[in-house]
């Protein structure tokens, strides 16, 4: 092959890559954008423009639920505090269990610090308090730190989808194991003292719940 020839290939596949860099580059999501969460739940990906925090709009908004007492329980105990915040329901087959297993941990990794903890269940035409309180137990929860929310699903679906923006199903039936199924979110949500949104973080993978336990610590320490 003639040298100009060779010289003309070599530009013409160094222009190829350049094209297909810059194409991945333009059209690559955000950095912390989430994705659909394996039939789990999704959230709205933010713009590229977002800043260093793509979820700072999203916030947990007013409510006025039912604690593991029987209690009320609202929005103002997550106020003033950095609060890490998952939605579940007791008869969960699939999520939850590993979630709150996660919460645990968290629970335990951050203890001396003025961090605080809420589970919220999804599912309250069945999680009665009572039912709650059970739960809650099960997984060593500290009620000085580690608050169980319940109420009506109309009005934690509201939070969930209208505050957080994740997508919440309507209760169907699990074909394995023919219990309750309902599509939730199964991130592990880091609020601020204002109730918006720091950080998501899966519960099933061990780097991520490594740092928001470190970043709990460097914000509630």
């Amino acid at each position: 092959m003639r040298p100009h020839i060779i010289v003309i290939s070599l530009v013409l596949m160094l222009l190829t890559v350049g094209i297909i860099l810059f194409l991945v580059a333009t059209y690559a999501p955000p950095a912390g954008a989430v994705g659909p969460e394996d039939g789990a739940g999704s959230i709205t990906p933010m713009p590229a423009d977002a800043g260093e925090n793509p979820y700072a709009d999203f916030a947990v908004p007013e409510f006025e639920l039912t604690d593991r007492d029987g209690n009320p329980i609202t929005h103002a105990a997550l106020d003033g505090h950095y609060t890490v915040l998952d939605f579940f329901f007791t008869s969960c087959p699939l999520w939850c269990p590993g979630m709150s297993q996660a919460m645990a941990r968290v629970q335990n990794e951050t203890k001396g610090t003025k961090a605080r903890l809420m589970s919220i269940s999804i599912d309250g035409d069945l999680d009665t308090p009572q039912i709650i309180d059970q739960y809650a137990t099960r997984y060593g929860a500290d009620p000085t730190r580690w608050a169980f929310a319940t109420g009506d699903p109309r009005l934690v679906a509201s939070i969930v989808k209208d505050g957080l923006k994740f997508e919440i199903g309507d209760v169907g039936v699990d074909p394995d194991s023919g219990g309750r199924a309902i599509n939730h979110p199964t991130r592990l949500i880091l609020l601020g003292p204002d109730r918006h949104v720091i950080g998501l973080y899966r519960y099933d993978d061990t780097d991520e719940v490594d740092a928001l336990i470190a970043k709990v610590k460097q914000l509630a320490g």
